[in-house]
């Protein structure tokens, strides 16, 4: 499958989508989260590199329900409270690397949902919660949001219990490309 992704990556790119929203108001939360200072497992994110953004929802990161019509940057891996994913955020018009620029502008963010909508990205959890074991994906894993918010297999989350399952691994992330494509399940 041919491609026209970034060089450097951090990107996401939807290949067959079902549906686009930007139902609901983003919260602050979603404009001023802290994407390189935080716990273990995003500070040693082997993702990251010095230009990301450090504010705001990373596309492909997994959104949720945040209250009354909004929208936020989901919190996953919880055993006190589910985390209501709806979604998976998109890049802009611009498909710049990490951008989801669109909810600064309109104080909306655009995400993806509807089973059977695929996607490629390589912004996901590269370390469990501790920070150290890496994660290693495989075609057919399941994915949900971790504690940050983004994609990662059952070995990137402590608990699973309260956790949507946002998809399953059709292409798993290699040495050699870093892209790991997704059908979602929500």
């Amino acid at each position: 499958m041919g491609s026209n992704l970034p060089n450097p990556d951090r990107h996401m790119e939807v290949l067959y989508r079902v549906t686009f929203n930007t139902y609901g108001q983003i919260t602050d939360e979603g404009l001023t989260q802290n994407n390189q200072v935080g716990n273990d497992q995003k500070k040693n994110n082997t993702r990251w590199a010095a230009d990301a953004p450090s504010l705001g929802i990373l596309a492909g990161s997994v959104v949720a329900v945040a209250g009354d019509g909004l929208i936020g940057p989901c919190v996953g891996d919880s055993d006190s409270t589910a985390d209501k994913a709806v979604g998976v955020a998109i890049n802009d018009a611009l498909g710049q690397a990490y951008e989801s620029s669109s909810a600064v502008a309109s104080e909306r963010v655009v995400y993806c949902h509807g089973s059977g909508t695929v996607f490629r990205t390589d912004i996901y959890e590269t370390k469990g919660t501790d920070g150290t074991a890496p994660v290693a994906y495989a075609a057919g894993d399941f994915v949900y949001a971790s504690q940050n918010g983004l994609l990662t297999n059952s070995g990137g989350v402590a608990s699973i219990a309260k956790s949507t399952l946002v998809g399953i691994v059709l292409k798993a992330p290699s040495g050699a490309d870093p892209y790991m494509t997704v059908q979602m399940r929500i």
